[in-house]
């Protein structure tokens, strides 16, 4: 996964919430972002490994309107 225009952790995302892998409803979630040990992420640059990516949990929100 490259992508000159951002972080592929930020692409990876939205395509997971594109199929549905993460919910985009309202409410609370965590999710968990593992980069491979060589990502430029760690040297304060752009993602430009595969990370793997998890969520983590997910709590639902709710209107009082």
């Amino acid at each position: 996964m490259q992508n000159g225009d951002g972080h592929n952790y930020v692409r990876k995302i939205n395509e997971m919430w594109e199929t549905g892998a993460l919910p985009r409803e309202a409410g609370y979630h965590q999710i968990a972002v593992y980069h491979d040990d060589w990502c430029n992420v760690f040297q304060g640059k752009r993602c430009d490994c595969d990370p793997d990516i998890s969520l983590k949990w997910s709590l639902p929100g709710h209107a009082d309107n």
